[in-house]
């Protein structure tokens, strides 16, 4: 996999996740990191909330999908989509680096080093960014539909040595370098 497109609270946003995947920036691989199809009850229903529109730009990707469940998922979203998406964390590898990916609201950036994973993607805060807690990187896309805390609409893409978190215009707007962490 040479890059690997992260994206993070959708909440029923078909437009703005169809700005996401059009991103000019190729990807081979697509990390869902929960809350895809509902807006939550603590949220604003947006002008562009279509969650069956959601579901069905998600199920015509063509390229490998890794999705976790966020808190504002439900069994009843997982029967619109074509891809697993109900377990609470999932573990892989990406250039020999652990990396553990969740919502962020059962396991949390704090309790990164207990997962032994040298990558933490998390979401759920809306919030952009990179933290380091101990010997792991925390990741957190942002919300390409609700972003809080003045940040802009945000996804990440996983390069061969950096992660980039892009705002919806494409620019980057937070880099990490992968040989920060080696």
């Amino acid at each position: 996999m040479n890059n690997i497109l992260i994206i993070s609270d959708i909440h029923g946003s078909h437009q703005r996740l169809m700005d996401a995947l059009n991103t000019p920036h190729e990807y081979d691989m697509l990390i869902l990191v929960g809350d895809f199809l509902y807006h939550g009850p603590r949220n604003p229903i947006l002008e562009d909330y279509n969650p069956q529109a959601v579901a069905d730009q998600l199920n015509a990707i063509d390229k490998p999908i890794l999705a976790v469940r966020g808190n504002c998922d439900a069994e009843v979203d997982q029967w619109l989509l074509n891809f697993p998406m109900m377990q609470d964390y999932t573990i892989t590898t990406i250039q020999n680096l652990k990396v553990y990916i969740t919502h962020g609201h059962i396991v949390e950036p704090k309790d990164a080093p207990t997962t032994k994973a040298d990558i933490f993607i998390s979401g759920h805060t809306h919030i952009p960014g990179f933290t380091q807690n101990e010997m792991t990187v925390c990741l957190n896309p942002g919300s390409i539909s609700l972003p809080k805390e003045n940040h802009p609409n945000t996804y990440a893409i996983f390069h061969e040595n950096e992660i980039v978190i892009y705002d919806l215009k494409h620019k980057p707007y937070l880099t990490f370098k992968i040989e920060d962490l080696i």
